[in-house]
């Protein structure tokens, strides 16, 4: 609750400092004024989003389908890096379920978004050796760049006693 009161002082102030200093359009009166407070109301909303909104782009002009064929490409280039973890488990957030020598990962919550990400493969390497496995369910506490892979994705890496370890990988 404490860091929730502080976040909702800060966007207070910076939306105070905002408004003072955005110029009032005459053909539109107060209308800054007064969504100050429809904002300030919503601080939770956009301070849980600060991630998703980091992480995406959006193109105004072109139709929303467009957009998230976009975004989804945006986040879909390049390699990543971060901790790769292992767990168990028979079914993802992606609402399909899976066997125990399926080969699937846990993306991490702020690259997974609303689940564009579901059913895209990724190439995962560590120590010279590289795997594929596919995206099936979503690691809330995997920091971006992180995956949680089962147990035979992390078995074709490094053994399981070893826990945690670092990776790159990108989508194929």
């Amino acid at each position: 609750m404490a860091v929730f009161y502080k976040l909702a002082v800060i966007a207070t102030i910076a939306l105070t400092a905002m408004v003072s200093a955005a110029p009032i359009d005459p053909t539109h009166g107060n209308a800054v004024t007064n969504n100050t407070t429809a904002v300030a109301n919503n601080t939770t909303a956009v301070a849980n989003n600060t991630t998703a909104v980091t992480n995406s782009t959006t193109i105004p002009d072109l139709p929303s389908g467009e957009q998230d064929e976009i975004s989804i490409a945006a986040a879909t280039s390049g390699t990543f890096s971060g901790r790769g973890t292992w767990y168990t488990g028979s079914l993802g957030s992606c609402g399909k379920p899976f066997g125990p020598n399926d080969m699937i990962v846990a993306m991490n919550a702020p690259q997974m978004g609303d689940k564009a990400l579901c059913d895209k493969s990724v190439k995962i390497t560590y120590g010279g050796k590289t795997v594929e496995a596919r995206v099936t369910d979503t690691c809330p506490s995997c920091s971006s760049g992180a995956l949680d892979l089962n147990q035979p994705v992390f078995e074709k890496l490094a053994p399981l006693d070893k826990g945690v370890i670092d990776i790159s990988w990108e989508f194929v």
